[in-house]
């Protein structure tokens, strides 16, 4: 909202019904489905309010996303006390869209029963790529929040578009390299493009 990039924005929880009329939507784009307590019941909600021939892109997490987890591999299968700095990665993940993770004939079966097509799926995102995130990035995000909350609103897209570039320089190399260092690995998303 900061950015200004939407004409209009809605405050709502994602967990109960949706504040819109049924079929108001030509496309819809989500990536927090998998956050909410009943993906199923989002998935009948989002089929509810697209329009007949809309389009809609989701991202979903992998069966793969948990395995690719350091908190989740060396603290939460362990138990091991010595692992608990690493709840400060996981800043609460693992038990919040993590649970949500699904193989892809799950996702498909809950995608068929809300009325939603497939026209399209790639997987993305793979464990090196999420173990990037999980250490370079994640732990740092919220004092990168913080920082930039104390800049003037009017610097918000030249500081966005300069982390972008950063981030970029150093991750196209390594998606260049993704499939050599990730072997037969799963990626940990899923992204479907969907039509009603």
């Amino acid at each position: 909202m900061q950015l200004n990039l939407y004409s209009e924005s809605k405050v709502g929880d994602a967990n109960r019904p949706l504040p819109f009329p049924d079929e108001s939507f030509n496309s819809i784009f989500s990536n927090i489905v998998y956050w909410l307590d009943d993906p199923q019941s989002v998935l009948k909600e989002i089929s509810r309010i697209l329009r007949p021939g809309g389009r809609v892109c989701l991202m979903l997490p992998n069966q793969s996303l948990p395995e690719f987890s350091f908190y989740n591999q060396l603290h939460v299968k362990s138990g091991d006390p010595k692992w608990e700095f690493l709840q400060k990665l996981d800043r609460g993940r693992f038990t919040d869209n993590i649970r949500q993770a699904k193989s892809r004939h799950e996702w498909e079966a809950h995608l068929g029963n809300a009325d939603l097509n497939i026209v399209g799926h790639v997987t993305h995102l793979s464990k090196l790529v999420i173990q990037i995130w999980d250490i370079g990035l994640r732990p740092l995000f919220p004092v990168l929040k913080k920082m930039t909350d104390q800049l003037p609103p009017e610097n918000y897209l030249d500081i966005k578009s300069e982390w972008c570039d950063t981030i970029r320089h150093f991750l196209e190399p390594v998606l260049e390299l993704d499939n050599d260092l990730n072997g037969a690995s799963e990626p940990a998303f899923h992204c479907y493009i969907l039509e009603k």
